[in-house]
């Protein structure tokens, strides 16, 4: 298994990720590798609470070409994760004790 603290890469914040708040949904960059259950795993290892749902989204990198070297070049493709807590449930993303 991965590590907890490897999976999440950090906190999304945008003005999207701020509203989703009210709806207890957090936005995380996450390993592209990772799947639901490991996503959920670390979250409770991190956190201390049981998300209700989680939703992944693969974004792949576009491609540049260099016009120097002649070559494609290829950055990281990334991972977001959304997951959705009870409307009980609240956390501070801040505050990862590592």
């Amino acid at each position: 298994m991965i590590n907890a603290h490897h999976i999440f890469i950090k906190p999304i914040m945008s003005e999207k990720s701020l509203s989703d708040r009210g709806l207890n949904k957090y936005l995380f960059w996450v390993d592209y590798k990772a799947t639901k259950n490991q996503i959920k795993q670390a979250f409770y290892h991190l956190f201390k609470v049981k998300p209700l749902k989680i939703n992944t989204i693969k974004l792949k990198s576009p491609s540049k070409f260099s016009w120097r070297t002649k070559s494609q070049l290829k950055s990281k493709n990334f991972k977001k994760a959304i997951i959705t807590l009870s409307s009980k449930d609240k956390i501070d993303i801040l505050s990862i004790k590592k």
